[in-house]
């Protein structure tokens, strides 16, 4: 396993030409760029776009922050924060966080700007950020994929389809210092490259009008290391469409809880293509989502309040529908609710390991989770340093070798503590990964109603159906992997969106609830970023009624 080795360097690059005013802009173009490392750790690191830059134009990079948990963060002293995109990544020892983030149409910074990233702690920097004009104002990403490998051929695999036309960036980043970085090709195009340290430890390339159909991150390392990279494509602008999309019809919710609303709506039309919606709560813009996507979970509601949500559908030139009707919603005074979680996937053999939820446990919860022994005899066992031993669900699964034994255990009513250590426990040496999640808000006497449990191979994950529940249940799901998966999407059950709420830098071990179902069966359902043999879960407890 590679460790991250990094030097101090920050090298610009830019475009030579001035761009064509806004309103000509036919195709994206390349505007200036720039690479960067640090040699030590600092808690936060400023990036120059020292080149005017123009309103309008998207703002996109790859960053890195190593061996500091959390989510490594983003945003410009012009802009404020910056979209993340999903599909991020871990480095090999699944610890830090890297991650596309961009800004659409960006605001107009004559004397430039400064982007920043920002750690929980003090980290290890790196990556590369660019800017690119000729791109759609509203919802510019279509597709995007990341992976990691060893090696010095650097390959992202392949997004889905795309239409000709769309802006191609792909960008990496490496554990150790490759000294150069040849750019590949994608869809029988070459990239060109743009910025670069000079070790070639941080590198971008882009392809400014991309060739339909899939399309891959590829380059070639002049030597062997770890490697970490992304493939993005943005819409092309269509500035001249004045013509907004139809008003989003049927908005309803799906689940309601204390502490979350869950929305639905039927898809709005244009004249060209529809890029997004946005949600609005009293009047105020909470978030977006992608024209794919007509649903959206506000989690920062709070109990016994009441809340008025419209919607509305843009395009890609920032043209916006009028907003749907008012949505009146009421949350209920308590619900189920996560609180907090921890996942592991050891990577060497063990007879036994521990993880530990390092946040006080409150008298009362539930605990709940999915475990695993590889090719080992008999049951994994589970049991904590407060409780004592778990309780075993009737459902359980084993790997497709036909060995091991994966189970979900659960404690109905946790005793109080300060901290809290699992411990799973196996006959031999075996791998123990498992994925643990404590929730307020849960029937402490009997509250586990169903559960179901499945296995296959790909990407696409689903338990199975438990029978069917009643509206209201906190469902739990939960996934654990033999390969890498790199990147976890959560599903849906019954029109509801799950949240992500549990994972490993590596996603092999990950869990997603839904704190308030639909009534009906419910599924646990992941997608993969990489296919693998994978194990889900799926449990519905009842809510504390009082």
């Amino acid at each position: 396993m590679l460790l991250l080795t990094l030097s101090v360097v920050c090298t610009l690059a830019a475009g030579g030409i001035a761009a064509p005013p806004a309103a000509a802009r036919t195709a994206p173009a390349f505007v200036q760029g720039n690479a960067f490392t640090t040699s030590f750790r600092v808690a936060s690191k400023p990036v120059a776009m020292s080149s005017p830059v123009r309103a309008g134009d998207l703002l996109v990079g790859w960053f890195a922050q190593y061996n500091a948990t959390g989510q490594v963060q983003v945003s410009d002293n012009v802009n404020g924060a910056w979209t993340r995109a999903p599909g991020s990544t871990a480095f090999q020892n699944d610890t830090g966080d890297i991650a596309l983030y961009y800004v659409a149409n960006t605001k107009a910074a004559p004397g430039g700007l400064t982007v920043t990233a920002t750690a929980s702690a003090a980290a290890y920097f790196q990556g590369t950020v660019a800017e690119y004009s000729g791109v759609a104002a509203a919802g510019p990403l279509d597709q995007i994929v990341s992976s990691r490998n060893v090696g010095t051929a650097v390959d992202t695999g392949p997004t889905a389809a795309v239409a000709a036309g769309e802006l191609v960036f792909s960008s990496l980043i490496t554990g150790g210092n490759p000294s150069s970085v040849t750019p590949g090709s994608s869809g029988g195009v070459g990239y060109t490259a743009r910025s670069s340290t000079p070790s070639g430890s941080a590198f971008e390339e882009d392809v400014h009008s991309g060739a339909a159909g899939a399309q891959n991150g590829r380059a070639t390392l002049a030597s062997a290391t770890d490697w970490y990279a992304v493939v993005a494509t943005f819409r092309p602008s269509t500035s001249g469409d004045v013509t907004p999309p139809t008003v989003p019809g049927g908005l309803h919710t799906t689940s309601v809880s204390a502490g979350n609303v869950s929305l639905a709506w039927s898809a709005s039309t244009d004249n060209v293509a529809v890029t997004g919606y946005t949600v609005y709560r009293n009047g105020t813009a909470i978030g977006t989502t992608a024209a794919s996507t007509t649903a959206f979970s506000d989690s920062t509601v709070t109990g016994s309040t009441t809340y008025t949500y419209s919607v509305d559908a843009f395009d890609g030139a920032g043209n916006h529908s009028a907003r749907s009707p008012g949505l009146l919603v009421t949350t209920p005074i308590v619900s189920p609710a996560f609180v907090q979680g921890a996942s592991n996937s050891p990577g060497t053999r063990t007879a036994s390991t521990t993880v530990t939820l390092t946040s006080p446990v409150a008298a009362g919860h539930l605990l709940v989770g999915w475990f695993a022994q590889y090719d080992a005899l008999g049951q994994v066992k589970v049991s904590d340093n407060v409780n004592g031993a778990w309780t075993r669900a009737v459902s359980s699964e084993h790997f497709s070798n036909g060995g091991g034994d994966i189970a979900l255990y659960y404690v109905p009513s946790s005793l109080p503590a300060s901290s809290l250590t699992v411990t799973l426990t196996a006959a031999s040496p075996t791998y123990l990964p498992s994925t643990i999640a404590e929730y307020s808000g849960v029937d402490a006497t009997h509250p586990l109603d169903q559960t179901a449990v499945g296995e296959g191979n790909g990407v696409a994950v689903d338990s199975g159906a438990t029978a069917a529940t009643q509206a209201g249940e906190l469902v739990f799901g939960a996934l654990i992997t033999g390969g890498q998966p790199l990147s976890v999407t959560p599903g849906i059950s019954q029109g509801v969106p799950f949240t992500l709420s549990v994972f490993n830098g590596s996603r092999s071990a990950d869990a997603e609830s839904i704190l308030s179902s639909a009534a009906g069966p419910q599924n646990a359902r992941f997608t993969m970023g990489t296919g693998t043999d994978w194990y889900a879960a799926v449990a519905t407890f009842r809510p504390f009624l009082g």
